[in-house]
């Protein structure tokens, strides 16, 4: 196994600039970067909804339930042609069920501190919790653009530090590979 990662010690560097510059990309152009990874979405919908049809047409005559699977290909058809046709509703949808997910969990978190007040101790923080959650939602679906920059901006530093520990890991390994070399010759 040690021999697998000096010898390819190079793909850890190429996936530590990828990573740099695609966080790079991020912060600096977080507009563009959200958009192409919305149509990125939207070429796997359409391509995943194709490939649902053609295996469910093929499978009529051996799969009773082929028609769920050409009734998911078809959605996926449509949400990737609608992911074309308007990047930015899409976009929007997204920023949206991050929303409704962050209220609907914050919510939970509050009720289940409440059920819980008689178990655990510290409930206040759990409420507390739930409360900054239910807000984080309200915020992401008060203003969807501002929450795509900020998140897209997330990933953005998210992404320099991963590539900056990729960049770092591989040179680790490429000296470790010139020291055992020296050493095995």
């Amino acid at each position: 196994m040690r021999n697998f990662f000096s010898a390819y010690w190079w793909v850890f560097f190429l996936r530590g600039i990828f990573a740099l510059i695609l966080g790079i990309l991020c912060i600096i152009l977080p507009g563009i970067t959200f958009t192409t990874l919305v149509i990125f979405l939207g070429a796997y919908l359409l391509m995943s909804g194709l490939f649902a049809v053609i295996g469910a047409l093929g499978a009529r005559q051996t799969n009773e339930n082929w028609g769920l699977l050409l009734l998911a290909g078809i959605a996926g058809l449509v949400a990737g042609g609608i992911t074309f046709y308007n990047p930015f509703a899409t976009g929007a949808v997204i920023i949206y069920i991050i929303a409704c997910w962050a209220m609907l969990a914050g919510i939970l978190e509050i009720v289940l501190a409440i059920r819980l007040r008689n178990v655990i101790i510290g409930e206040g923080w759990y409420i507390i919790g739930g409360l900054l959650t239910v807000i984080f939602g309200i915020l992401l679906a008060a203003n969807p653009l501002a929450a795509a920059l900020t998140l897209t901006w997330m990933f953005g530093v998210y992404a320099i530090f991963s590539g900056i520990m990729l960049i770092s890991l591989a040179f680790r390994i490429r000296k470790r590979r010139r020291h055992i070399g020296r050493y095995s010759a």
